[in-house]
């Protein structure tokens, strides 16, 4: 999060414990398959939500010990998926899961739709019929780190032949409209993810590049 003490410090935090939580399953494959997909779905829900607040109680630990108040010091967003077969049917679904305003996008058929929400006073104000002045967008209400107790957003969505994946941090949505990332997606369908990746990044760059910009693209 940037202007918060060690926001990077955080942010490799969190992808450790979350990355460690995840190889879990990989050791348990067998046993959650055989529970059904309705039990093999909790069972990736809740474990997903165990990384999560592991992730946010190492780092609230940390601010805890440097004298911090509760809502202060280092944070960071985080927004992520898990793709698991574990169904009758044998096809993948993405668990989808994030805190604060970090972005999971799917890309198909040359629309692009936001998957997840942003933990933001902005995002509040608009779903509460926009009463009052419109907060600014960066300002979170759900993040890692400076809170004891968070819970992410969790969804399952199926997966469509040709579907694209994308998971940014808000220096590329703060930059870029929807409309823009979509029409760069689609005039750089035939590029390889990486430079598809990397267009993105100098794009939002050139319009400003006020922020950090992490891009991630999937294609299962």
């Amino acid at each position: 999060m940037g202007g918060h003490e060690a926001g990077e410090v955080a942010s490799k935090l969190a992808v450790e414990t979350i990355f460690n939580h995840l190889k879990k399953l990989e050791l348990t494959y067998k046993q959650v398959s055989s529970k059904g997909e309705r039990r093999s779905a909790k069972l990736i829900s809740s474990l997903l939500q165990d990384a999560v607040e592991d992730a946010n109680n190492q780092t609230h630990c940390y601010n805890i010990a440097k004298g911090l108040p509760e809502g202060k010091g280092m944070g960071t967003t985080l927004s992520g998926f898990l793709i698991s077969s574990l169904n009758s049917s044998g096809k993948k679904k993405l668990y989808s899961f994030n805190v604060g305003d970090s972005r999971t996008y799917s890309f198909r058929e040359g629309r692009l739709k936001q998957l997840s929400t942003d933990h933001s006073h902005y995002q509040l104000w608009l779903e509460t019929g926009k009463d009052g002045p419109a907060p600014k967008h960066n300002i979170i209400y759900n993040a890692i780190g400076p809170w004891k107790r968070i819970v992410a957003d969790q969804h399952k969505f199926s997966i469509h032949n040709n579907e694209l994946f994308l998971l940014c941090s808000d220096g590329l949505c703060d930059m870029l409209s929807d409309k823009e990332i979509q029409h760069l997606l689609k005039i750089n369908r035939k590029k390889t993810l990486k430079e598809t990746a990397q267009a993105l990044i100098d794009v939002a760059n050139e319009a400003g590049g006020k922020d950090n910009i992490t891009v991630v693209l999937v294609k299962p």
